[in-house]
């Protein structure tokens, strides 16, 4: 079972009030975790780190929604990096205001369904 450093909302770490240290998730909080985190991150952005990282945004930036070319982009960036999922049941896409777009995500991982989701600029 992997284990990871937890993110709060605005990605900050979260401390534990308890023992103040870095808090950690782990099993289906920490797939959800990355799963979000490898959908936040453009394709080509970390060209250095790790060049084949990342979501192809093209297909829901601008004004020409592709919703179904966005959720394939989505689903292949899934499976291609987070190798613990085993389906993708549901992803969705809701305009906000301000040039946003809402992201969730429902999918089955290998210790049971996950969830979550992102924003990001439109």
């Amino acid at each position: 079972m992997a284990r990871d450093i937890k993110l709060g909302s605005n990605h900050d770490l979260e401390i534990d009030p308890v023992t103040h240290d870095l808090s950690i998730t782990s099993g289906l909080d920490e797939i959800a975790q990355r799963i979000q985190a490898t959908l936040e991150i453009r394709y080509g952005e970390m060209q250095r780190l790790a060049p084949e990282m990342g979501s192809d945004y093209t297909n829901f930036l601008g004004k020409h929604f592709n919703k179904q070319a966005a959720e394939n982009d989505m689903r292949a960036t899934i499976t291609a990096n987070v190798p613990e999922v085993e389906t993708i049941n549901e992803i969705n896409f809701e305009k906000m205001p301000g040039r946003k777009l809402r992201i969730t995500f429902r999918a089955t991982a290998n210790e049971g369904e996950v969830e979550g989701g992102l924003e990001v600029d439109n």
